[in-house]
């Protein structure tokens, strides 16, 4: 099968997040499959450019992808006017038009990756022109929580866009159940298959010498009990929340430290740096700023509880990456993740800061009880989410879709 990704990001792109890693993963995944991927996405990595080659196919690791310069001529004359300039923006590429619009035609499926972007609108549009099933990953981005951040935006761009792409494409994917429900409300009744992401088990090791002098050089000694927050630091991912549940029981785990690691999305890392100076916490937590290769690996292998307290998220990576390297996790119902209860993995708690606090408390009084969660952790993803099975799910969804736009074409 020849499949096209129309992506927003991709990597090396990881300062953008989850995504990144999810369809990397799954396009290496397809090719180590026998399948053909080629990727059509920008060169943002957040607020940088990547340094690519652009317009020309770069192969990694067997997937052919081509970058694209972005023109946001909107987003640069906004680029001073508050809210308006944190945003990843529309990413209008019109040579990346022009390519979809030579490349759809020699494929046998089109996906898409991320609403209210050109690389998604632009890739539809060529699906329909050349009678190509389409199949539309939201990622998350239609649940209420995040609708309600910029609504009258999104509001007019879905009546305007999304909508009619969402009721024309072949089939919708959605990462939970919850994803589906925010498919509905959106008033589509499109065929939806519900898929989440996968992940490859990492290997478990003792940390290094050299690793421990990288958590040093964060803060981390190894008396300390390790609070993981990695993502973006943004409003919706509720790493503000964390701060002050983790400020009402500092003094009563005085061997607690706070790890915050993610790119400053939206411009409010000064903000936490003055919070914690006011509530003498500056030792306490540390903002190691957006993390990669070594520095990961340690802080992975070396957290004791990673927390996530987000507002909305489709299936998130981060949660993924945490129980893969047995820890155990503390996150918000607005991560769809109740499974990681059941599976005795984690807590779901609500995400106001009592509740929070409470539970930071009673995980942290415990440190031999919260190893024996990461291992139950690491177990459910050995066994449900692992990428050979997400993706014998994702080409099973492309063949009932092609099957069904065929007929459709008969008809």
């Amino acid at each position: 099968m020849k499949i096209l990704f129309s992506v927003h990001g991709y990597k090396p792109a990881w300062r953008v997040g989850g995504p990144i890693l999810s369809v990397s993963a799954l396009a290496e995944r397809l090719v180590s499959k026998g399948h053909q991927v080629i990727v059509c996405t920008t060169n943002m990595n957040l607020d940088q450019e990547l340094d690519v080659p652009l317009n020309t196919p770069i192969n990694i690791k067997g997937v052919e992808v081509y970058y694209f310069a972005c023109e946001e001529y909107l987003k640069r004359y906004f680029s001073r006017i508050g809210y308006l300039s944190k945003s990843i923006g529309t990413l209008y590429s019109p040579t990346m038009g022009q390519a979809l619009r030579e490349f759809v035609p020699k494929v046998d499926i089109v996906h898409v990756h991320l609403p209210f972007v050109y690389p998604t609108m632009a890739a539809a549009r060529a699906a329909f022109k050349f009678d190509k099933p389409l199949f539309y990953h939201q990622r998350g981005v239609f649940d209420p929580a995040r609708l309600r951040f910029r609504s009258l935006k999104k509001n007019a761009y879905i009546s305007l866009v999304e909508r009619p792409i969402l009721r024309r494409a072949t089939t919708l994917i959605a990462l939970t159940e919850a994803e589906r429900e925010s498919y509905r409300r959106l008033d589509v009744e499109t065929p939806c298959a519900v898929i989440p992401n996968g992940i490859d088990l990492p290997e478990l090791s003792v940390l290094t010498d050299s690793q421990v002098e990288l958590l040093r050089s964060v803060g981390i000694e190894p008396s300390h009990k390790v609070v993981l927050f990695m993502g973006r630091l943004h409003p919706i991912k509720g790493a503000d929340r964390l701060l002050d549940a983790f400020s009402r029981i500092a003094a009563e785990v005085p061997d607690a430290h706070l790890i915050m690691a993610g790119p400053d999305e939206f411009g409010i890392h000064q903000d936490f740096l003055y919070k914690t100076r006011e509530l003498d916490l500056a030792s306490r937590v540390s903002f190691p700023g957006m993390v990669e290769g070594d520095l990961k690996r340690a802080l992975l292998l070396r957290a004791n509880l990673f927390c996530l307290p987000s507002d909305a998220e489709g299936f998130s990576m981060a949660i993924l990456e945490a129980l893969s390297y047995a820890i155990p996790v503390m996150i918000s119902p607005g991560c769809h993740f109740d499974e990681i209860e059941a599976a005795g993995a984690g807590w779901v708690v609500n995400a106001d800061v009592p509740a929070m606090a409470k539970a930071l408390r009673a995980c942290l009084a415990d440190i031999h009880h919260l190893r024996q969660h990461g291992m139950l952790g690491r177990r459910l993803v050995e066994q449900r989410y692992g990428w050979d099975t997400i993706s014998e799910q994702i080409l099973s969804a492309y063949e009932e879709g092609i099957a069904r736009h065929a007929s459709r074409q008969r008809t």
